[in-house]
């Protein structure tokens, strides 16, 4: 009996930290967004890594997980490198999102508002995944985006098409 116990006691811990992390992604995903509304290109880029490997350091916090920011620099790069070739090729504006924000004013306008939902639906991705990988026993050494590149293009789309998308007007 007691064990049944402990299990439904451990069972409710991961729920708590499930909704911990969902939040500590959602929050980060937000601030993605933001980061994409910057209109200096390479600037976004970089505020939008810089929010993404804070997740991570944040969710290894969560889970007791070892955080390097080398690994996390490496791992983020590689899940986020295996989805832009597929978007690039079926002619994503939200890739050029960037390059768009060196047109004069009508360009810059465009481009953060398609930055910003792209940055939002990149990082929503990246965190689901890790709670994924964490929940599991995971952690950033043992970490191979190959193998969880199928989950984490799903979870970009999802993200994308996603209602709560921040898209800036």
């Amino acid at each position: 009996m007691r064990r049944g116990g402990t299990q439904a006691t451990e069972r409710v811990m991961s729920n708590e930290r499930i909704t911990d992390a969902n939040k500590l992604v959602s929050r980060y995903a937000l601030w993605a967004a933001g980061g994409g509304l910057i209109p200096v290109p390479t600037l976004d880029i970089a505020a939008i890594v810089a929010v993404q490997i804070k997740m991570v350091s944040d969710l290894s916090k969560l889970y007791g997980v070892p955080f390097s920011q080398d690994r996390a620099k490496t791992v983020v790069s590689a899940l986020i490198g295996g989805v832009l070739p597929g978007a690039l090729a079926g002619g994503s504006l939200a890739v050029l999102g960037t390059v768009i924000k060196l047109i004069p004013i009508v360009g810059t306008a465009v481009g953060m508002a398609v930055s910003s939902g792209f940055a939002y639906a990149l990082t929503q991705a990246v965190g689901k995944v890790f709670v994924l990988h964490y929940e599991t026993g995971g952690s950033l050494l043992n970490f191979e985006p190959e193998k969880v590149r199928s989950h984490f293009e799903k979870e970009f789309k999802g993200a994308q098409a996603a209602p709560e998308t921040p898209v800036a007007a």
